[in-house]
């Protein structure tokens, strides 16, 4: 069978045939028209016509869009099948729950800049949904980053001016950074290797490998190569919105890669942890979850309950589960880590994002640099 052409062919009854897409399922699966015709240019400007009538149809239909309700609609559409699954829960959420509500009634021609300041001043304000004050400066900065997306979109589309409208988002506060005193950090250590718990180990893995908790969750044996003392991250479990209308529940659990490209990662293992984990392998299958020593995984929520039980029964205050990671990495850094080998393995995608987040020496080793100024004297 000879082709000529994209998707243009002749036929063993002599015809030429050519395929176009003349529409997308919901799933973002193509769904494909027929042409017939005597000869290829013949069925090749069938083809041609007939898709540029699609596309003035679907800009049409577009431009009849006279509400920015409409312009959401679209662009959440189209980012469907452009981004993660959790990103795509994510951008619902701000969507459905906060800008909908406020600017979705109003005509495209009313998001202006001075309008979207007022949006974001509200949210700052009055944005929670229980009514009991403002939302946090990083969420309304991920409604910005998100309603800049959108405006872009927009443009493109001809529904708004081709300069896109401008606004600022909100500063965020830094927050404090929390990482564990030396001796919470031991006490915890003693408390998380007995041998008989595998969930407790999951805090001493992630006290010597800046593992977070999704990604700890989703770990399998299959991913520890114990005799190359190798870690492999290549999954994480998180709890996201349900985008299904006609889904039973609010939210479901999803197995799904890092957050990022740099997530993907290979950890160096110590041979102590090493020895701990041949300890504790036995005889699970490389299938089973490292935590729950099973095929059940356990979803990071209930691990964290766990996890408070843990710092109670230490006496240690309630630290974030990310503060495991923070002391990891400003342990790195006390004992002459490199920023870029302790970035690579946190699964940073910039080295920056190490330093400016999460490293933090203590007043100790401070000091200690500060002693060598007597050095020179």
């Amino acid at each position: 069978m000879s082709k000529h052409g994209e998707s243009i062919w002749k036929r063993k009854d002599g015809r030429w045939e050519a395929r176009y897409i003349k529409d997308r399922q919901e799933d973002g699966k193509a769904i494909y028209g027929y042409l017939y015709a005597k000869t290829y240019k013949e069925v090749k400007e069938k083809r041609e016509s007939l898709i540029k009538q699609r596309d003035e149809s679907i800009e049409k239909a577009y431009k009849t869009t006279d509400s920015f309700d409409g312009v959401l609609s679209s662009f959440m559409r189209q980012q469907k099948h452009q981004v993660k699954e959790s990103t795509y829960a994510h951008y619902c959420y701000l969507v459905d729950a906060h800008i909908r509500p406020a600017l979705g009634g109003l005509a495209v021609n009313k998001i202006v800049g001075t309008r979207i300041e007022r949006f974001i001043d509200d949210m700052l304000t009055s944005g929670r949904l229980d009514h009991k004050g403002g939302l946090s400066a990083k969420t309304v900065k991920d409604m910005t980053v998100l309603l800049k997306q959108i405006m872009r979109y927009a443009a493109e589309k001809s529904l708004i001016s081709k300069n896109p409208v401008c606004f600022s988002s909100p500063k965020t506060v830094k927050q404090d950074i929390e990482v564990l005193t030396e001796s919470e950090r031991t006490q915890l250590e003693t408390f998380s290797l007995f041998a008989g718990d595998t969930y407790r180990f999951g805090v001493y893995l992630c006290l010597y490998t800046g593992l977070r908790i999704g990604e700890l969750c989703a770990l399998r044996w299959r991913d520890i190569d114990l005799d190359n003392n190798l870690l492999s991250v290549s999954r994480t479990i998180l709890r996201i919105k349900n985008t299904d209308e006609n889904a039973k529940t609010k939210t479901k659990i999803i197995i799904d890669r890092p957050k990022t490209q740099a997530s993907l990662r290979h950890i160096p293992l110590p041979i102590f942890l090493v020895r701990e984990l041949l300890v504790r392998k036995l005889s699970a299958s490389n299938d089973a979850y490292i935590l729950t020593g099973t095929v059940h995984y356990i979803e990071p929520r209930n691990y964290y309950e766990r996890y408070k039980k843990y710092l109670d029964g230490c006496s240690i205050r309630h630290y974030t589960f990310h503060a495991l990671r923070h002391t990891f990495a400003t342990r790195c850094i006390e004992c002459g880590f490199d920023p870029k080998s302790l970035s690579e393995i946190l699964g940073h995608s910039d080295v920056k994002i190490t330093l400016e987040r999460y490293v933090h020496p203590s007043m100790e080793l401070k000091r200690s640099h500060m002693e060598r100024l007597s050095a020179v004297q």
